[in-house]
Order: C-alpha cells, then structure tokens, then sequence
C-alpha cells in the first residue's frame, strides 16, 4: 500500500472498514476500484464543521502518495456524481504544500474512535482548522485516538487533546512524536515495532530518519519466543532483534464482546 485516496462525505458514513455512505453502493464500489488500481487505500474524510454542508455540492479529494524519498499530495474538487472518473484521472490536480492530519472518528467501526477522537480533533482544528480532517477507521481501534499525517504517512496513537500542540508542531517540522508514534503507513507491524524502539532508544525524531531494508524471522529464543530481525539505514546500517509475545488477553477496544490477546514485540537487541 503506497498511500490513500481521500473522498470527502460529509454524511453519515457505514460501519464497514470501507463503509458505503450517501453516495451510494455503485459509486463507492467504483471508487474502490479506483484506489485499487492506484495501489491505495480509500478513506472518507469530512471536515470536523461538516454538519449542514450542501450533500449535492462538490466534495475535494486528496491522493497522497507516502513511500519514503518520493511524498506528494494532490487534491482537486468534483460532483459527486462525477468523483471516480476524477479520481482516476491525472489531470486538474493541485499539489498541496502543508500537511493534514486526518483523525479517526469512525464510531460505527469501534465507538472509543469516536469517542477518544473527536476532543482531539477539536484541539487540533483549533490551532489549524485548513489542516485537520475526520476520516473513516484507519486500522487499530485499540490506539484511539489515532491520527495519520500526510504525506509523509505516520500514524499517532493513544493522544488526547493535549497532545495536540506537540504533534502539529512536529508534523510541520517533518518530525514525530515517538512515545505516541505507531509506525509509518505500508511497513510490516514488526517494522513498525522495530522503528518505535529505534526511536524511543535513540532519542531520534526526525520522520526519514530510518529506511527499512530487511526483515527476517530467526529461530526462536531460549524462552521460545520467535525472534525478529529489522535491518534499518539510519544514517548508517542498525540492526534491531525484537521478541513476539502476547499480551494479557483483555478486551482491545470499546466494541469487542469478547477478550483478546494483542501481539507483543519486546526489544531484544539493538546493534549499530
């Protein structure tokens, strides 16, 4: 996946992952096609003052591209009736310079979304209301409140309302949060995991800071846990070993009926 297509609607939306709204089954299906064909992911996105907006009136789509060393955002306006053809086309886009930051808010999904995002959402629009938008379940309920950053591609979690001063100031400042930061949108969840202790043992905060080359399964450990290997460039070669585990099993997120076990990974070994 190499970044996401975003439709605004600022309707109700669906309980699916990919949830239909008020532009209808064939539309919404199309615009998945798109978006497939793109190699992205589709979200819905609608401005946190979305109430009362005109649902005949044009929407904006954005498509950012996030691979690492080639980052870009694009966005353009069309009818509804007319959003996949324009989402397919390359031509009428316009680059977009700032970031944005898209809340997950998707209560049909898992409520804590809603519930946990919204007051970010609120925090965040009062310090750029342009920047910030609500947008359809990112994945990992369970991190509410989470926010992904585009272009660039990082994803937040666990923030509340004051976090918010933090994260946009490091956003524009092409930076992260690493004690908030999930991993960066298209790695593997080891990678992920992997980049997150890097960061929080090496105090590094900068987004491009690590380049995944490698990641390998090793046989496992004294304790029988498997071991991971993730080979980063981060202003040289890093080596970082992690342990998967499972945590306690507990209830993940608002909505989930029954207790679950979540995955672990535990530093083993860091190694320049």
């Amino acid at each position: 996946m190499r970044g996401y297509l975003l439709v605004e609607e600022p309707g109700p939306w669906g309980p699916g992952a990919v949830p239909a709204s008020r532009l209808g089954e064939s539309t919404t299906a199309r615009l998945r096609e798109v978006a497939a064909a793109r190699g992205v992911k589709p979200l819905l996105v609608r401005r946190p003052d979305a109430a009362g907006r005109d649902p005949d009136g044009p929407r904006r789509l954005f498509v950012a591209d996030c691979r690492r060393g080639v980052t870009r955002l694009r966005t353009r306006l069309a009818p509804p009736q007319d959003l996949p053809a324009a989402a397919a086309s390359e031509e009428g886009w316009e680059e977009v310079t700032g970031p944005l930051l898209l809340v997950c808010t998707h209560g049909r999904k898992d409520w804590c979304c809603a519930v946990r995002g919204r007051p970010v959402v609120t925090a965040l629009a009062a310090l750029d209301a342009d920047a910030v938008w609500e947008c359809s379940h990112l994945g990992g309920d369970r991190f509410a409140a989470t926010v992904l950053s585009l272009p660039g591609g990082a994803v937040h979690g666990h923030l509340g309302p004051g976090d918010a001063p933090a994260l946009l100031a490091a956003v524009r400042a092409g930076r992260v949060l690493p004690d908030r930061l999930r991993g960066r949108c298209g790695d593997a969840g080891v990678v992920q995991a992997a980049e997150g202790h890097a960061r929080l043992l090496l105090g590094e905060d900068h987004l491009d800071a690590f380049t995944p080359l490698h990641a390998a399964r090793l046989p496992e450990g004294p304790d029988g846990r498997v071991r991971w290997r993730v080979r980063f460039d981060a202003h040289g070669p890093l080596e970082v070993d992690l342990a998967e585990g499972r945590a306690p099993a507990h209830r993940l997120t608002c909505s989930a009926g029954t207790a679950q076990q979540a995955r672990t990974w535990d530093l083993v070994e860091l190694r320049r």
